[in-house]
């Protein structure tokens, strides 16, 4: 099955929001990851106007300071807002795996969205066993795990990618590729291995370190994966 190629976006208020998303999926996105945590203040009715538009074809993500995002408020705020959104049936949530009260909140945001729960580490590549364990505790509470380190060369892609074949973590709920320069080919890779989805960004919009401009993935994606 072929990835659905995702555009992360960001913006200073929700009419950039607007436009940016057109522009994604006019260049032939499938989804697109909104990082509400870019925004520099909140306008839950103008953001639910924009949001329902698009709300098949939308991931929110509001990711706070201590898993490097933007958000700084409490976080019973952050969940609630998160709630709040998800009233708006957005095709997916992403909730990190470190949230408080993990259990009870995914049950909540899984009532009308599917949820991606998310592990990242930007200090470096934890060895296999520990990704394991994290992924496997993020099946037990979303829809897809999403498992991302910082790769520093061959050995945590290596590392990455090998998730993709081990027992207990089906494939097609797995999306675990490697940040930075050296983790690029991972973002090839995982779509090939089996990740339903493929993050890449707008040209020139780099939202994570070494994400790949839609464009690029696209066309890489369609050489490698024909249809």
């Amino acid at each position: 099955m072929k990835p659905l190629i995702c555009v992360s976006i960001i913006g200073r208020n929700e009419t950039e929001l607007e436009s940016k998303m057109e522009r994604a999926l006019n260049l032939g996105g499938d989804l697109v990851e909104l990082r509400l945590d870019f925004l520099h203040k909140f306008d839950i009715s103008h953001l639910g106007d924009v949001i329902s538009s698009f709300a098949d074809k939308v991931i929110i993500t509001l990711r706070p300071s201590w898993e490097g995002g933007r958000y700084s408020g409490s976080e019973e705020e952050r969940i609630e807002l998160l709630i709040m959104l998800s009233d708006l049936k957005p095709a997916y949530i992403d909730l990190e795996l470190a949230a408080k009260n993990l259990a009870e909140i995914s049950r909540e945001l899984r009532r009308n969205s599917r949820l991606i729960v998310s592990f990242h580490d930007f200090s470096g590549t934890p060895h296999e066993g520990e990704l394991v364990s994290r992924a496997q505790e993020a099946l037990r509470y979303g829809d897809f795990a999403k498992i991302v380190t910082l790769s520093r060369g061959m050995d945590d892609n290596l590392v990455i990618m090998r998730l993709y074949r081990l027992d207990g973590i089906p494939a097609e709920r797995l999306i675990a590729f490697a940040m930075g320069e050296a983790g690029v080919v991972t973002r090839i890779i995982a779509p090939i291995l089996g990740s339903p989805i493929a993050y890449s960004c707008l040209p020139g919009e780099e939202v994570a370190l070494g994400q790949l401009s839609i464009i690029h993935l696209k066309r890489i994606l369609e050489m490698v994966m024909p249809r």
